[in-house]
């Protein structure tokens, strides 16, 4: 415990390790002990505003505030529901947008899908099954080699086009399957650093795994990304 009084307009301080105590005057050298006390009462003022502004964010987070708009539609009667032009479309419609996206596959090296995921295609790689059997046990929509264009590079296909819908945020995942080979590491650098230029960072809306013969993909980083970006 600890009482500050003024002397000569200067502060002095007196402690106690108990209430039961007297009062013992601090002098210069001894100091420190008023320190950690007003250290340990400023830190519980802080953690206790923390805590307070962690449970605003973890609404927002949570999507709360988009959920309380998209409750002003079930204010209206269902003829004028119909004829409304929705600011926020319900997770099924964003999902059924999503999945009904038309694309040409990428026909290029046909041979060497060789593998069939739960969502019935066929990827080249075990490590890409693996990441598609993953997405699907979690329930997270996606699409394989979707195309994009990226300046800098042209018409390139993603492994992974993924759709986090509690966020409506697209999500990129990319893997690099031979990192132990110089020329193919070169390339998948220069292909992630062109993603960059285009707006897409790894972490925010671009998630990328990399492996060599030595370093195989884990089950667990693969686990790691999906509850760090897509769910």
């Amino acid at each position: 415990m600890l009482r500050t009084t003024t002397s000569n307009k200067c502060p002095q301080y007196y402690w106690k390790a108990k209430p039961s105590d007297s009062w013992k005057y601090l002098p210069k050298n001894e100091r420190d002990i008023a320190c950690r006390i007003v250290d340990s009462e400023y830190y519980a003022l802080v953690r206790e505003h923390a805590e307070s502004e962690l449970k605003i964010i973890d609404k927002l987070i949570t999507g709360n505030s988009i959920s309380d708009f998209r409750h002003c539609l079930s204010k209206l009667t269902p003829g004028r529901q119909n004829l409304v032009d929705k600011i926020f479309p319900s997770d099924e419609e964003i999902l059924q947008s999503f999945l009904s996206e038309n694309y040409d596959s990428y026909d290029s090296y046909t041979e060497s899908m060789m593998y069939d995921t739960p969502q019935g295609e066929s990827v080249r790689s075990k490590s890409e099954w693996m990441i598609a059997e993953t997405l699907s046990r979690y329930n997270i929509p996606y699409q394989y080699e979707y195309p994009l264009y990226l300046d800098g590079l042209g018409l390139v296909h993603p492994d992974f086009r993924c759709l986090n819908l509690r966020k409506r945020q697209i999500i990129i995942w990319e893997h690099q399957g031979r990192m132990g080979d110089p020329d193919y590491a070169a390339h998948a650098i220069r292909k992630i650093q062109v993603y960059e230029e285009n707006g897409f960072n790894i972490g925010e809306n671009l998630i990328v795994t990399e492996e060599s013969l030595e370093c195989p993909l884990r089950t667990e980083t693969i686990e790691r990304w999906i509850q760090r970006l897509l769910v």
